[in-house]
This record gives C-alpha cells, sequence and structure tokens, in this order.
C-alpha cells in the first residue's frame, strides 16, 4: 500500500502543471474517494444553509417547537432539582 502511495506521490511532485497533478489524483483511488467525500460534503452544506437553523426554506413553526421542547425540558430539570433538595433536607 505504502509503494501505491509513494508512487502516486511521486506521479504529482513530478507533474509539470496543477492540471496534470489533480487529474493524476483523481486517476487513484484515494482521489475518487475524495471526490465522493467534496460531493456529499457539498450537498450536506447545501440542505443544512437551505433547511438548518435559520435556513432560507426553514418553516417558522419549527423553531417554536424547538423553543416549547426547550422549555419544558428546563421545567423538567427544574423540577427535578427541587424535589432532589427537598429529599436532601429531609434525610439531613
Amino acid at each position: 500500500m505504502f509503494e501505491k502511495f509513494s508512487s502516486w506521490l511521486q506521479s504529482v511532485v513530478e507533474s509539470k502543471s496543477l492540471d496534470e497533478a489533480i487529474t493524476n489524483f483523481i486517476s487513484t483511488k484515494y482521489g475518487q474517494y475524495a471526490l465522493i467525500f467534496i460531493f456529499f460534503m457539498f450537498i450536506i452544506t447545501y440542505l443544512r444553509v437551505l433547511f438548518g437553523p435559520k435556513g432560507f426554506f426553514r418553516e417558522k413553526q419549527w423553531d417554536e417547537w424547538n423553543e416549547d421542547a426547550k422549555a419544558r425540558r428546563e421545567a423538567e430539570i427544574a423540577e427535578r432539582e427541587a424535589g432532589a433538595q427537598i429529599e436532601a433536607e429531609k434525610k439531613s
């Protein structure tokens, strides 16, 4: 495996132009993996910009639901902490 990597690295170093170096990289298995990774990262970023938090096409109701869920979670945590404090006072 190291021999394949070193031969690829040597071909990139010996390349006379950037185009040739990129072509040599893309023609390898690892170059193709890199292209697939870049492609999927582009799709993920695109969807995040459109539909993620503060996205262009995100419905405002989703944010309201998130705020309600966060408020309920915080209320439950406060209730549990108050209950634990009362139990601790009873034991002391």
